[in-house]
């Protein structure tokens, strides 16, 4: 488990872990530790510096590896914010681990998740028996669920948009006509999946499919509505900390109209903008 350096151009002088604005200890006050996933994240991010939109503030950007809990090292102060999770994902972590201080401060982008296989080309051919792998974390796992939902192949028992997704288990499927087996899997390993002898499809959220070579667009056989979907990606920090000056113009420069024609651009509907480029 570690955290990989990375450099995004001109980016900034990297400072030791803990160093750095926001109330870490000791500091650059111009510099801005964060902790992301490597795809999107992490290009977004060095996207955003390299136009200069950050001015005189740099990042210092850690990009997540392994197994490494991206909101304990922001919750400890080893990192002064991080970009890698969806809204029901920081909630349910904050209730799981007691912790009430990580706040969003931008609303980025969204990774439609979905439906892969290597042994089928469409869910007409899920076979009655069937092993579908899902994420294992709570609020990803329901989601999952619920996609399938949306693809035909399971019933839940309460609405999507009514559902409490920290709670939402395999118990609440009333209805599973194919009797799909479903197989919980840490997310960084889904994709792996794929070329499992016991595992039919999988379903794999785009950050790790993008990693993995895989396009939604093009290589899922069902895909997750961008409208209303509430999975979008945020950049957390620790409450004391969101009014601070590189916090807000980091928030600015990730949802303002350029980064979003440069998402479009960049990923083709694999990663979706939640403001609009124009």
């Amino acid at each position: 488990m570690f955290l990989r350096r990375t450099a995004a151009a001109s980016a900034a002088v990297v400072l030791g872990l803990g160093l750095a604005a926001c109330g870490s200890s000791g500091g650059d006050e111009n510099t801005l530790v964060i902790s992301a996933s490597s795809t999107p994240h992490v290009e977004i991010l060095e996207q955003v510096v390299s136009t200069g939109a950050l001015g005189d503030y740099s990042l210092d950007i850690r990009e997540v590896t392994g197994e490494i809990d991206p909101n304990e090292l922001l919750a400890a102060g080893d990192v002064d914010a991080n970009f890698f999770q969806h809204e029901p994902y920081l909630v349910d972590w904050q209730k799981q681990n007691g912790v009430d201080n990580l706040v969003a401060v931008a609303d980025v982008h969204l990774e439609p998740i979905s439906l892969y296989s290597n042994k089928v080309t469409s869910l007409d051919e899920i076979a009655d028996g069937d092993s579908i792998a899902v994420p294992r974390d709570t609020t990803n796992y329901a989601r999952a669920l619920y996609l399938l939902e949306s693809a035909g192949l399971i019933t839940m028992d309460v609405p999507f948009t009514e559902a409490d997704l920290s709670v939402v288990t395999e118990a609440n499927i009333t209805e599973n006509p194919k009797n799909l087996e479903f197989i919980q899997i840490e997310r960084p390993q889904l994709a792996r999946q794929l070329d499992d002898p016991q595992v039919t499809a999988a379903v794999i959220n785009s950050n790790y499919a993008l990693e993995a070579g895989l396009t939604p667009a093009d290589d899922s056989i069902f895909t997750e509505e961008v409208e209303g979907n509430p999975f979008s990606n945020l950049l957390v920090v620790r409450a004391e900390n969101e009014n601070d000056p590189i916090v807000v113009a980091l928030a600015e420069a990730l949802e303002s109209p350029e980064t979003a024609a440069w998402i479009e651009e960049t990923y083709s509907g694999s990663v979706v903008p939640v403001h609009p480029a124009n």
